[in-house]
């Protein structure tokens, strides 16, 4: 199955405190795809030290910049039944999560820009 329309969920009002890794939606035909990318991998992949904190909103703005590559890598992630079932009031969706593992073995190049992280 194809997957489409790609996109970062954006924190809005209360949801935003409660996710803590940014969060791709895409469409595989009716069916919405979540796909996490871990914060943890993002801090490690572009060496940022422990005590600095990166907002939400900052890692959503780097993760939208790597969109192309992020999609590539849940494409085949989605490809290879590299995924689980998440309830979300009441409806099942596939959900994943992308790793620093993930990153490396993607072969993608990833940038951030210093702006970003400020």
């Amino acid at each position: 199955m194809q997957l489409s329309m790609f996109r970062v969920v954006r924190e809005q009002g209360e949801t935003g405190p409660l996710l803590e890794d940014p969060l791709i939606h895409c469409q595989g035909g009716e069916q919405l795809v979540l796909a996490y990318v871990s914060h943890t991998a993002l801090m490690d992949y572009f060496r940022i030290p422990g005590e600095m904190q990166i907002t939400l909103q900052q890692w959503n703005l780097v993760v939208d910049r790597n969109l192309d590559a992020f999609k590539r890598i849940i494409e085949g992630k989605f490809e290879r039944d590299e995924w689980e079932m998440q309830e979300t009031l009441g409806r099942n969706h596939p959900r994943m999560l992308i790793t620093l593992e993930d990153m490396q073995r993607s072969g993608e190049e990833f940038t951030a820009k210093v702006s970003d992280l400020r």
